[in-house]
């Protein structure tokens, strides 16, 4: 883990916050073994790229970030090579065209330019047999772009618990990589109106939330999780941080 001063993190968060530049991505360097790509997102604005600052403050001390904007060719073999793991962080929602419905009118549909950057870096990260870890919006992208479908307004069907700007507890499976983690009854934030219906035939389940909403998926090379844990307490921010690092050198090892 690399020590930074708090003026250090303000200085590289500063010099990131507005970059835009659409051709290339910015590689910062925290001293790390390990790198990862994280996927910006749009402001409203529409021409500023960003990363909430949540995500930098919670990863630059274990890991050197490579950010990334969308290519006009969709090409990020570059990106794939020299990086250990891709991030898909959180968002606005998915176009339901990707998995077959109409549009709901609670959604805020993300820019196109994000969701095809998105599948391009999903299916040539996993291709390249690399870890991959979803966050919040990144758990939905990852259930689309393998076929699974989403629920586009959780209020709509059920109000038992609130999803929205929350909290509640969740169930964490058994037998799951996330278990090795975490305990079997936790509390964990909540920041979403959709959710996961049908889980994409590739994955597992490995939470669930206390109304029966999928709030975890996983397989042998990836891990997404519906809630942030990068907003948690700072013991849960670093032993979710630990499980990546540990993900990440399974996966190295197994390609070996």
């Amino acid at each position: 883990m690399k020590e930074l001063s708090n003026s250090s993190y303000d200085y590289i968060y500063n010099s990131i916050i507005n970059f835009y530049d659409l051709s290339i991505t910015k590689i910062i360097l925290g001293g790390n073994m390990r790198k990862i790509a994280i996927t910006l997102r749009k402001k409203d604005d529409n021409m500023t790229f960003f990363m909430n600052q949540t995500y930098f403050l919670w990863l630059l001390p274990y890991f050197d970030i490579e950010l990334v904007v969308p290519r006009g060719n969709h090409q990020y073999k570059d990106i794939v090579e020299r990086n250990d793991l891709l991030l898909i962080c959180g968002g606005n929602d998915i176009n339901p065209f990707y998995y077959h419905q109409k549009n709901h009118p609670s959604n805020t549909i993300e820019d196109p330019l994000i969701e095809t950057m998105d599948f391009a870096l999903l299916q040539q990260f996993y291709h390249a047999h690399k870890p991959i870890i979803g966050i919040c919006r990144g758990i939905q992208v990852i259930n689309v772009f393998f076929k699974g479908t989403l629920f586009q307004d959780i209020p709509s069907i059920s109000q038992v618990v609130n999803h929205s700007h929350t909290h509640h507890q969740i169930k964490v499976l058994d037998k799951t990589f996330l278990a090795k983690y975490f305990s079997p009854q936790s509390q964990v934030n909540s920041f979403h109106h959709q959710n996961i219906d049908n889980v994409s035939p590739l994955f597992h389940i490995n939470a669930i939330s206390e109304d029966g909403f999928i709030e975890g998926i996983e397989n042998h090379q990836i891990i997404a999780v519906q809630w942030h844990p990068e907003r948690m307490d700072k013991n849960y921010q670093e032993t979710f941080i630990h499980m990546i690092i540990d993900f990440i050198d399974q996966n190295k090892t197994s390609d070996d």
